[in-house]
């Protein structure tokens, strides 16, 4: 009798621990989501929590997770399509001015740029526009060493903004967290 009790104490432990990891993805950000029409790609794995970062006066966020396991935070920033809003139309204008507001202005801080190819762009993102950049965050901003900006655009659907804040240089959870938003 004991042998049957035992499996199945194991199976609703490993549930509960697999349901406890499913991150609470407020409201507002599925409203965002919905006007942006972007599928959001929820880590299920490396113990990733929602999180509300400290308030700054560079760049808010409208949602949040981290990872100790991964050393990582990944913050999104979603600007639905608007004619009457200079910033969701000219996606270039709304990241370099996002990009200038975060990164810091230390003389010998360098600001790397990659524009993916449109066609890596439509199959991974269903996106017409595209950035990504390698810096270092203002202080004020996050307490990590680097940053990874994904600036991703579709016409009549919108602009977002995902930043991905970790320490070491050569953490390989940036691929496996490569895809974390898509336009549908």
């Amino acid at each position: 009798m004991k042998k049957v009790f035992l499996p199945a104490i194991a199976l609703l432990l490993l549930a509960h621990s697999v349901i406890s990891q499913k991150i609470d993805i407020p409201p507002h950000f599925y409203q965002l989501l919905g006007k942006a029409r972007l599928e959001f790609f929820e880590p299920l794995d490396a113990g990733y929590k929602d999180y509300r970062p400290a308030k700054n006066e560079f760049q808010d966020c409208h949602f949040a997770i981290r990872s100790s396991k991964e050393d990582m935070d990944i913050r999104y920033f979603v600007i639905p399509w608007n004619e009457d809003n200079p910033n969701s139309v000219n996606p270039h204008v709304s990241t370099f001015a996002t990009l200038s507001n975060v990164a810091t202005n230390a003389d010998e801080a360098v600001i790397s740029a990659i524009q993916p190819a449109k066609e890596t762009l439509l199959q991974d993102f269903n996106a017409d526009w595209g950035m990504t950049y390698f810096f270092t965050p203002k202080e004020a901003f996050s307490d990590k060493k680097n940053c990874r900006l994904t600036a991703l655009c579709k016409e009549g659907q919108g602009t977002v903004f995902i930043f991905y804040l970790f320490n070491d240089a050569g953490n390989e959870a940036l691929e496996t967290r490569y895809l974390a938003l898509r336009f549908l």
